[in-house]
């Protein structure tokens, strides 16, 4: 019975770590023109990489550059052989943390997808945090209004089979 409960537990934590809003979006556009045009459109600025090299205090973080500046996910081929994979990150955040915006590749640098069943998609914005029902309208409305972009479009993380490769 404990095993039990045990389980129900992860999953609900799992669940937790996708309390994020999120826009799968295809454009022809490689990631940092994308960016641009997205902090052009909106009230976002995003920079390259998952996080910066320094701390609050302005000391320089003792992490591997791929750690700082790519989302790393091992990812196992057919043959069950795993491989890391770097995605390339761009991010806003906030100094206090109170908006968070991720814009992730979904094509790794090995080529591999971070979502194989979303591969229509080139990138993805997480928004962490709460953010309003209108202003993430906004800011839907705002991407697609990006004359390079085909399409944006809400996307609801917990439906995905590889919802697992978003957590970071």
């Amino acid at each position: 019975m404990n095993k039990i409960i045990q389980r129900i537990r992860l999953d609900i934590d799992f669940d937790s770590e996708l309390e994020f809003q999120m826009i799968g979006i295809n454009s022809h556009l490689k990631d940092y023109r994308l960016c641009h045009f997205i902090n052009k459109n909106s009230n976002i600025e995003l920079v390259f990489g998952k996080e910066s090299h320094f701390d609050s205090l302005g000391n320089k973080k003792e992490k591997s550059e791929e750690d700082l500046d790519y989302h790393v996910v091992e990812l196992s081929t057919k043959n069950k052989k795993t491989s890391k994979n770097h995605f390339k990150t761009y991010r806003y955040c906030e100094d206090d943390f109170e908006k968070e915006a991720y814009l992730i590749s979904n094509k790794s640098e090995e080529g591999r997808l971070l979502i194989p069943e979303a591969s229509h998609f080139d990138a993805f914005l997480i928004i962490k945090h709460y953010i309003d029902q209108d202003d993430f309208k906004k800011l839907l409305k705002n991407i697609n209004s990006i004359k390079e972009v085909s399409i944006a479009k809400e996307i609801f993380p917990k439906t995905l089979k590889s919802k697992e490769n978003l957590i970071f």
